[in-house]
């Protein structure tokens, strides 16, 4: 009877630990962190607890080799997984960065971050790194869609800088950290000017445009803004079909302008150029850059948690063929 309990109670114990973690990254709900520490840790000991009882039972030759090596297998690749995955979240550092092209940031403390998620025993001086986004080139592929490559730097101190090739399938390293492609988009420079004695320029700023989706396999990139002291309302989208085949040329910005009264104007402009709109307005194109959003962790015990989950599944096959062989 006891035994039964002890088996209920360790995968009990593994569904709450894993349900729970699962809720936490979720935002479910929130509670201190050592509670989901000692869950895990629980689960560790008790497989590891269920490993030295088998080796005992077949040392002894009370269990058959067969099962008894099987189930050592199973608790073994549980407790290594579970270790694997509480030290992701004790160690693991992860946040992104939005950046132009040619533009730094320095990643001191995760202050630089846009979201910043540190593991409770997570080394934060780790994450103290300057970055910088050199290029980000879009590949064009089969179906007319494109590969965003972003290339960045990044220095650590007084070692050689690192020069790192990232896509949405592939990361790069530089120490302890991996850098990610996230999203991406388009930062066209709009500039607004009103004639009057002089010509007074209202607007001039580089504008962050939002990378959405258009059907199954398009995209588009978007984005508006509001110059309250001017009672303007801008909206926009970058066009890439006035690119080639291979995305070269000038993108094209698709823009209304509009009050709180009327329409001031809409129209289409590539870079360098000006269009006039109503009440002695001009809007202009004058320069695009490219965005990246780039995500930055810790590397992680991946291949301790993958190598567990297999030894768990091969252990779980041996154990099945055990029972096969005993009827």
């Amino acid at each position: 009877m006891g035994r039964k309990w002890f088996t209920i109670l360790r995968w009990v114990a593994l569904a709450v630990a894993v349900l729970d973690l699962a809720a936490l990254k979720a935002g479910v709900f929130h509670h201190p962190h050592i509670v989901l520490a000692v869950l895990m840790t629980t689960v560790i000991l008790l497989f590891v607890a269920r490993l030295v009882q088998l080796a005992i039972l077949a040392l002894t030759g009370r269990k058959r080799s067969l099962s008894a090596g099987a189930g050592m297998v199973l608790a073994a690749g549980i407790a290594l997984a579970v270790a694997g995955g509480l030290a992701n979240w004790l160690f693991g550092l992860q946040g992104y960065v939005i950046l132009a092209e040619q533009e730094k940031a320095q990643l001191r403390d995760g202050a630089e971050l846009q979201v910043f998620d540190p593991g409770p025993l997570a080394d934060i001086e780790e994450i103290g790194v300057l970055v910088g986004l050199e290029e980000l080139e879009l590949v064009p592929r089969e179906g007319d869609t494109f590969l965003p490559v972003s290339r960045i730097t990044v220095w650590r101190g007084h070692e050689q800088p690192a020069l790192l090739e990232i896509t949405p399938s592939t990361n790069g390293a530089a120490g302890p950290l991996r850098f990610y492609q996230g999203a991406f988009g388009f930062a066209p420079r709009i500039v607004i000017l009103r004639s009057g004695e002089t010509e007074e320029t209202v607007f001039d700023q580089v504008v962050p445009f939002l990378t959405e989706r258009s059907g199954p396999d398009g995209i588009r990139f978007s984005g508006s803004f509001a110059k309250e002291d001017q009672d303007l309302r801008v909206e926009g989208t970058i066009r890439l079909d006035s690119l080639d085949e291979n995305l070269r040329g000038h993108a094209t910005l698709d823009l209304t302008v509009s009050s709180s009264a009327k329409l001031l104007g809409s129209g289409s402009l590539l870079p360098g150029h000006f269009a006039e709109l109503d009440e002695g307005y001009r809007i202009g194109f004058a320069d695009l850059k490219m965005w990246s959003e780039i995500v930055v962790s810790r590397r992680s015990y991946g291949p301790a948690v993958l190598t567990g989950t297999f030894l768990a599944l091969f252990g779980g096959i041996l154990m099945q063929a055990a029972r096969w062989r005993r009827r």
